[in-house]
């Protein structure tokens, strides 16, 4: 098991301390043990201007695990791959998948990944390790792949789709999460939750076996929820017994209120770029 997990927020929508800079994406820093990785990688390369504040030496990382392909948490692979070009990198195929999505007027925006990005990739495609089924990175670390969708309230949490037509939904498929067991539980990492949080949680649970004290740091995307879904996920999270909460990203606001209101301070902290969530045995 792990002895000693830190997850350091390098990329979140906020921030309260102005050494930090903050954008729409995600991006953190995962140390355990000995292993060093990136899940995903904000919006632009901001992301190394927080982990110079922070005295995270980006260089010494081993692996960057992509979350799925949008352009909010891939901004940075590109000066991460020259920075680093012995980088292990995992990731769905479908992250190179052309993806819009509908604003409130109508109007289509690209949401895939940058030409930078999807260049920065393709130079190194012949190395990339493509997860398309569970794996184990080691005996106490893994990633999901696709995760399945069982749940008839969790849907991908927006108007995204394939095409600038509007005419072929996206299910964003891509969409992975991370697992950490440590001696005091399994920590999940989400990017943003597109297969729905509690899918995510139950996918894990099946690969890792139904461990105690989970905790789940991430993006959990109920930014655009209904109130029905929001209890409903904070229903399972009070029957699974997770024991840690950090919302991220596009969690939202109410989702947020709802889970401190049931789960109280202690349980829920809120995500912002600069905090450093811990575990150790």
């Amino acid at each position: 098991m792990i002895k000693e997990l830190a997850v350091t927020i390098l990329i979140d929508n906020r921030s309260e301390d102005p050494r930090f800079l903050a954008e729409h994406g995600l991006s953190l820093c995962i140390q355990a043990d000995d292993r060093r990785i990136l899940f995903d990688a904000g919006q632009s390369d901001t992301f190394f201007y927080n982990a110079e504040k922070l005295n995270i030496e980006l260089r010494s990382i081993d692996t960057l695990v992509l979350s799925h392909g949008h352009y909010d948490h891939t901004g940075g692979v590109g000066r991460m791959l020259e920075i680093n070009p012995a980088l292990e990198v995992y990731c769905h195929p479908g992250v190179f998948i052309l993806r819009y999505s509908r604003r409130p007027d109508g109007s289509m925006k690209p949401i895939g990944l940058s030409k930078a990005t999807a260049d920065a990739l393709h130079r190194c495609v012949d190395t990339i390790h493509w997860i398309s089924r569970p794996i184990w990175l080691t005996e106490d670390i893994g990633i999901t792949g696709p995760i399945p969708r069982r749940t008839v309230f969790e849907d991908t949490g927006g108007a995204f789709f394939l095409d600038p037509e509007a005419e072929r939904p996206d299910p964003v498929e891509d969409d992975c999460a991370m697992w950490f067991i440590t001696g005091r539980g399994v920590t999940v990492i989400t990017g943003c939750c597109h297969s729905g949080l509690v899918n995510t949680i139950e996918q894990v649970r099946s690969i890792t076996g139904a461990l105690p004290g989970i905790a789940i740091i991430g993006g959990f995307h109920l930014l655009h929820a209904s109130m029905e879904r929001i209890e409903a996920t904070c229903d399972y999270l009070h029957s699974a017994g997770v024991g840690k909460i950090v919302p991220c990203h596009c969690t939202g606001e109410a989702a947020v209120e709802c889970m401190e209101q049931r789960f109280g301070g202690d349980m829920v902290e809120r995500g912002k770029a600069g905090a450093i969530v811990g575990c150790r045995e």
